[in-house]
Formats: C-alpha cells, structure tokens, sequence
C-alpha cells in the first residue's frame, strides 16, 4: 500500500486508510510511537492506555 507524505501546517503527515484502522482498532486520539529501524523504515506502535 503506497502513501504520499503531505505538509499540513508545518508538519509532516501520512494518511493510515480507514481498513488499515478498522483492522487494528485505530482509533482518533490513540497515540503511537514511531521508531527507527533503519535509514528507511520506521516502525509504529499503538500505545497502550
């Protein structure tokens, strides 16, 4: 699945698709964290309440 890195006020976005949500159980306000995995990949993570 490819997506476009926008610029939104300032900041960097990526667009995760709503099945992508639907099958994770992302929702709005969950908060992630990104971590680097190597010069080009990223890994994120929902955190946990």
């Amino acid at each position: 699945m490819e997506r476009k890195l926008r610029e939104i006020n300032g900041s960097y976005v990526i667009a995760i698709p709503k099945q992508v949500c639907d099958l994770y159980g992302f929702k709005p306000n969950d908060k992630f964290i990104i971590e680097p995995i190597s010069n080009s990949e990223l890994r994120l993570r929902k955190l946990n309440p």
